[in-house]
């Protein structure tokens, strides 16, 4: 995680009252009862009924869970009951993930996937819940706090999705939600609303694809809590290299935790979202980023011009991608040995028939 999570942002209503509802149901089958709607949405278990699909995937899940024996259900049901917060298995390696009896995990999973894909935007649903998902996605992406703005938090490299202007919040694109435990590998938590993030396109459907936060190689890692938890400044390092080998000077980005398990979830961070690999790849344009932001006469004019604009991207990394990475990678520029510095300063101001060129267009 890059950026903080504000506190005090509602989380999305109608995952919250699927995921009740989903538990209960299991309960209540397991109990041998009928679903008790006391702590549900009014009217969620009505909406639910006049689905058919939606029913048909319960009603294969009931069978399967009824079928179980006494000792798989109680298993079951302690799980159930416990309802450890999901992000508590990124952050503490040796909390027992919930047991789920092979004879039901592939119902479970149908059901799961089908409330989060389906489910979670009939009209019914929308209604018991008094609110759609696309409500809480704007919530989250609001530009002030206690939203977090329409930048990734977890790469600062993209938008969540583009804003259109003839749009209100509620009826933009929205990116995807990520399930921190995979619904795929965690059914239990599909609809999960401390499961279910906000990110951006890239982090979701080309860098993390299948990629599991809990275990790598069958053995269980850390990670960062994204609710509570996040990369400080000074665990990231930027530097730029100036290298005899390399024909013009790149930018290096290297995670350092101050204690084994910071380091663990920093290399989880990394491994799962590929954030080294995206940064260093997109400042490998760093002189036309260079001659874009920072372009001067002299070293005392670039110094400055690097502060100024560096400045101002730090405070505007919320709002735009690689905003964040920008100030980061000024500020190396900045720390780069005078020597160093001047020849890249040189490397990138613009030619004699670029100045002519631009005076034509713009004069």
């Amino acid at each position: 995680m890059l950026f903080a999570i504000r506190p005090d942002l509602p989380q999305s209503k109608v995952f919250d009252g699927l995921n009740r509802f989903f538990r209960e149901t299991m309960l209540a089958t397991l109990d041998g009862r009928q679903v008790d709607e006391t702590n549900l949405p009014a009217g969620l278990c009505a909406a639910v009924a006049g689905n058919s699909p939606t029913c048909a995937a319960i009603d294969a899940l009931v069978a399967k869970l009824s079928a179980l024996h006494q000792g798989q259900k109680q298993a079951l049901r302690d799980a159930l009951e416990l309802n450890t917060d999901p992000c508590a298995f990124l952050a503490d390696r040796t909390k027992p993930l919930p047991y789920i009896p092979d004879a039901v995990f592939p119902a479970l999973k149908t059901l799961a996937v089908h409330l989060f894909q389906s489910t979670a935007k009939l009209k019914g649903v929308e209604q018991a819940c008094d609110e759609c998902i696309d409500d809480h996605y704007a919530r989250f992406r609001h530009r002030d706090a206690p939203g977090n703005g329409n930048v990734c938090c977890v790469c600062g490299t993209e938008y969540l999705a583009q804003i259109r202007a003839d749009k209100n919040d509620t009826k933009q694109w929205r990116g995807p939600y990520d399930h921190l435990l995979a619904k795929d590998l965690y059914p239990l938590y599909g609809v999960d609303p401390k499961n279910l993030l906000p990110i951006c396109n890239t982090c979701n459907s080309k860098a993390k694809l299948a990629k599991d936060l809990v275990l790598k190689d069958g053995v269980r890692r850390l990670s960062f809590s994204p609710w509570t938890e996040y990369a400080s400044q000074q665990e990231i390092e930027v530097v730029v290299v100036d290298d005899a080998n390399d024909l013009f000077p790149r930018v290096v980005v290297n995670f350092r935790g101050n204690d084994p398990d910071r380091q663990e979830k920093l290399a989880t961070w990394d491994d799962v979202y590929e954030i080294k690999s995206r940064v260093e790849g997109e400042f490998k344009a760093l002189a036309a980023k260079l001659a874009a932001d920072a372009s001067a006469p002299d070293d005392a004019s670039f110094l400055e011009k690097l502060r100024e604009v560096g400045c101002a991207k730090f405070q505007a990394q919320r709002l735009t991608p690689f905003d964040y990475w920008r100030a980061r990678v000024y500020a190396a520029v900045i720390r780069m040995s005078p020597p160093s510095r001047e020849a890249l300063r040189q490397a990138t101001s613009p030619t004699q028939q670029e100045i002519q060129d631009m005076d034509a267009l713009f004069s």
